[in-house]
């Protein structure tokens, strides 16, 4: 009867982390919802300038032609 308890208790457990996950889940997706990302395009020619200047110094004999995001 005693290791049935501890068994019950057991898969309770494990469920109700499951189920604080799930929660955690969907509280997350409605927070990714209500604030999206926002663009950087104001900022995208001052980052491309400071990438070029370091680039620029730390390799003088090349030059910089494109400039890509890897997804």
């Amino acid at each position: 009867m005693e290791n049935l308890d501890f068994f019950l208790n057991c898969i309770l457990n494990f469920a109700f982390v499951f189920l604080v996950l799930f929660i955690l889940s969907i509280s997350i997706r409605l927070i990714v919802i209500t604030f999206p990302e926002k663009s950087n395009d104001d900022n995208d020619s001052a980052v491309m300038n400071a990438i070029k200047d370091h680039y620029g110094k730390a390799y003088p004999h090349l030059r910089i032609t494109k400039i890509e995001e890897q997804k």
